[in-house]
């Protein structure tokens, strides 16, 4: 009897908890279908459209152009030319020169033909050339990395050679039997002779398409010892650093460099650079990833007041408007464990069809390809900037001195492939060679690394320079 009235009670139990089991189905499915009722019912809503810029009450500022401003150069009035009257042409060229002597007429000028070569004294290997202006004698070194060193010219140069394709200081050093120290003095030099050229050189561009982006390094950690606790903290915070860089996506050509922190006054920095080397009144297009500090900037070189007024007549203040002339777009991409998932674009300033005609000249479409292609040779070139190396820069000022040095390389001395030229005529060459300072304009020639080391920058702008 005790068996076959529990028997009953488990099956009691059983059957209660199918009942509930199905009253909670039934009430699951009819929520279900009401859901999908209600959202097949329910209307799509219709996506706000992006309000227009209204500008800004405050013009941003930039520290490098409060910092330059007021310091152009007033170049002053040509001398006569002077020409040979008898003997035959000189075989020396020597037009990238001028003279040294400040008090002379012709000081600063090239091509004026007041310079001329007067051989190698006591068998040497360095050129004298003279002014037949001021009557006086100097070496054709004089101004450069080369004058009044004890290492030869050759040595020196083949060692900077080795740092710009890439080569490390240590490394550089056990190979040319010297001191990593003197290599380190000699990129110093270099890297700053190379600023002043660049400089000097790339001015009055007119560019069509600008591409910015910034590259990711890696400064070395302080080695106990070297400094206090408290500097070394600091120090040791900062240990990431990054590359802002901006290229010309036709020319291939770099406009400019900026090391240090991901903030916006390192974007100003880079646009600023940017501007300098512009033509006036050329607005090229821009191109950067999502970054907010891009807009800002490039809002803050490129923009003018607007007057406004109410609707009632009364005078608003004016705000800070980009120029009409003005294209900027993002990529932005959404990554996903390291890999990009989505791509979107969008305009910030301008219009979609403004930035769809400029880019249909190329068959090109919103991208920011050509600088990410860019930092991939950068990294070959910089050793600091590697992937897994030994050879990490100390400082960001380090870092820089091997990116000028890598930027003048790349821009002057390498020839880019998809910028040469089939020739014409009776050449035995089927394409000619162009580099993108070459492509940009700025020069007519492929400048050798010795070339660009060796010329003396003038103190003011030229009317040309071959």
């Amino acid at each position: 009897m005790p068996s076959e009235l529990l028997r009953e009670i488990i099956l009691l139990i059983q059957l209660w908890f199918l009942l509930n089991w199905v009253q909670l189905w039934l009430e699951w499915s009819e929520y279900e279908q009401k859901r999908s009722q209600k959202g097949s019912q329910r209307k799509k809503r219709e996506r706000k459209k992006p309000e227009d810029f209204q500008g800004l009450t405050k013009k941003p500022v930039c520290e490098a152009c409060q910092a330059t401003a007021g310091q152009q150069v007033q170049r002053p009035v040509p001398p006569p030319m002077l020409k040979s009257e008898r003997g035959r042409p000189p075989e020396v060229d020597t037009h990238n020169h001028y003279c040294p002597v400040q008090k002379c007429l012709y000081y600063g000028w090239l091509g004026r033909g007041n310079v001329t070569a007067n051989g190698h004294p006591n068998g040497g290997q360095t050129r004298q050339l003279h002014c037949k202006a001021c009557d006086k004698y100097f070496a054709e070194t004089i101004g450069t990395i080369f004058y009044g060193s004890r290492v030869a010219a050759k040595t020196k140069l083949r060692a900077i050679a080795a740092l710009a394709e890439g080569l490390g200081i240590r490394a550089v050093g056990r190979v040319f039997e010297v001191e990593a120290d003197t290599v380190w003095n000699w990129l110093v030099e270099a890297a700053k002779h190379l600023e002043v050229f660049s400089n000097y050189l790339l001015r009055d561009l007119e560019l069509e398409q600008v591409q910015l982006d910034e590259l990711y390094g890696v400064l070395r950690a302080v080695k106990a010892g070297e400094m206090g606790p408290e500097e070394a903290e600091q120090r040791l915070k900062k240990r990431s650093c990054w590359v802002w860089g901006a290229i010309d996506s036709v020319s291939k050509l770099v406009l400019g460099l900026v090391v240090g922190q991901r903030r916006l006054p390192m974007a100003q920095q880079l646009v600023h650079q940017v501007v300098e080397k512009l033509a006036e009144g050329c607005v090229p297009l821009f191109m950067t990833d999502g970054l907010a500090e891009y807009g800002l900037s490039i809002l803050t070189h490129f923009g003018h007041w607007v007057a406004r007024q109410s609707e009632r007549g009364r005078q608003l203040k004016p705000r800070w408007m980009p120029l009409p002339s003005l294209n900027y777009a993002q990529v932005v991409k959404k990554r996903r464990r390291r890999r990009v998932v989505q791509v979107s674009r969008r305009v910030i300033y301008g219009s979609l069809a403004g930035v769809k005609a400029i880019l249909a000249r190329h068959g090109w479409q919103i991208n920011t390809a050509f600088i990410e292609r860019f930092n991939l040779t950068f990294r070959h070139h910089v050793p600091a900037l590697g992937r897994r190396v030994n050879t990490l820069a100390k400082t960001e000022q380090a870092l820089k001195r091997q990116c000028m040095l890598a930027q003048s390389y790349y821009n002057f001395s390498l020839p880019h492939t998809s910028l040469r030229l089939a020739t014409t005529g009776t050449s035995s060459r089927k394409w000619s060679r162009r580099t993108p300072a070459m492509a940009a304009g700025a020069t007519d020639q492929v400048w050798s690394l010795g070339e660009l080391l060796r010329f003396r920058v003038p103190p003011w702008p030229q009317e040309a320079v071959a």
